[in-house]
């Protein structure tokens, strides 16, 4: 036997007899003791590159804490638990999130003792939270999983805060999630909890707003159709008695098209509606980039996002995207690829049914004479330089 091989059998030796210690403090009820030995062996087995019995330990072991009460404990079993998924580059599995789930969702949020002389409370559970997601995304498959976790890591952490009452928190991991028809009846129970009845229109409008910047043009439509066929005091299908509602039903047919040309109108056409909220000019500017190949609006501009607008018409000859837009990213989830799911028919169809597409004949119209006409709708003081 080589000397590198008595090393090993030895360090497994060592191993072998923490466990049986630890299985003896765990049954005398020493907790703490049980504890240091979770963390020694974490460090030993981590050296030895035993990834699966380190992360079938310390799972099992933050789960035993939680039984007798040892939630502090628990929490920092559970934390090391999720640092060695990302130290052993672990893919994210179904198997995998269902062991987070679990310990998230029992370990709890906030202990007597956390309480500060102001009364307020930190969530314990964010630095487990920000470790997990930080794990998902050093093992993500697409850019936007690498920037912003996995949706299914999000979906299942926006489940268990919207179910402990956390709206806010859990509408921000819903965004980042795939799972339309969750998000459609969290954003019903957040605007009925938490809004005004007029304002059934501004919660999913915000939220479409947003998934669409996410360049999911999919999920954002199926989130809205969701949205107003479950909402009590909407349930129906388009077109909507509200102008906000159409609005957004329209931009989400309008970027299957990706043709500025039917954006321009739709947003000089909606204008008034879109004051309600000064975010919706922010998402729209994305959108126009993302989507139709503008340019950002500028700041100092008096045209903002409507002459961003304009310069992709002057621009763009062919009424497409002026140039090449993020979307057409190989890594984006933009599910209706080049070209679009829905054809231009189908569009002015669907427009017509609200009276959206005046002036129609805009988009038939050559190049040069279908900017001419958009551009007579805007503000002369537009800045186009």
């Amino acid at each position: 036997m080589t000397s590198k091989a008595i090393v090993c059998a030895d360090k497994t030796v060592q191993v072998s007899r923490l466990e049986k210690k630890l299985a003896d403090r765990l049954e005398s009820g020493d907790y703490y003791e049980a504890h240091q030995i979770y963390r020694t062996l974490y460090y030993r087995m981590s050296a030895q590159g035993k990834w699966q019995q380190l992360q079938d330990l310390l799972y099992n072991g933050a789960i035993k804490l939680l039984d007798v009460n040892e939630p502090t404990s628990a929490v920092d079993l559970a934390e090391l638990f999720v640092e060695s998924l990302q130290q052993s580059n672990m893919p994210v599995s179904s198997a995998t999130l269902d062991r987070f789930e679990q310990l998230f969702t029992r370990l709890p949020p906030v202990l007597e003792k956390d309480t500060t002389v102001d009364g307020n409370r930190v969530d314990r559970r964010n630095e487990l939270l920000s470790r997990a997601l930080k794990w998902t995304m050093s093992v993500g498959e697409k850019k936007r999983y690498r920037e912003k976790g996995h949706p299914d890591f999000h979906a299942r952490v926006a489940k268990i805060l919207w179910h402990e009452g956390n709206y806010v928190a859990a509408r921000n991991h819903f965004i980042l999630s795939d799972d339309a028809e969750k998000f459609a009846s969290f954003l019903i129970d957040f605007q009925q909890r938490c809004g005004f009845k007029s304002e059934k229109d501004l919660f999913i409008a915000q939220a479409t707003l947003q998934v669409l910047c996410t360049r999911r043009a999919k999920m954002a439509s199926v989130l809205l159709q969701l949205y107003c066929e479950k909402h009590p005091q909407i349930g129906g299908e388009a077109p909507y008695e509200l102008p906000l509602l159409n609005f957004i039903w329209l931009l989400t047919l309008c970027v299957q098209l990706k043709k500025v040309i039917y954006f321009s109108i739709l947003v000089e056409k909606y204008q008034k509606c879109l004051e309600r909220d000064p975010s919706y000019r922010v998402y729209l500017d994305k959108i126009g980039q993302l989507y139709f190949g503008l340019p950002p609006a500028q700041k100092s501009s008096c045209g903002g996002l409507l002459g961003s607008i304009l310069k992709g018409l002057l621009g763009n000859s062919a009424g497409g995207p002026s140039r090449s837009s993020d979307a057409a990213d190989e890594d984006s989830d933009d599910d209706f690829g080049d070209g679009g799911a829905l054809d231009e028919d189908g569009y002015i169809t669907a427009a017509s049914s609200v009276n959206a597409t005046s002036p129609v004949a805009q988009a038939d119209s050559k190049p040069a004479a279908g900017a001419s006409n958009v551009a007579s709708t805007f503000d002369d003081s537009m800045d186009l330089d």
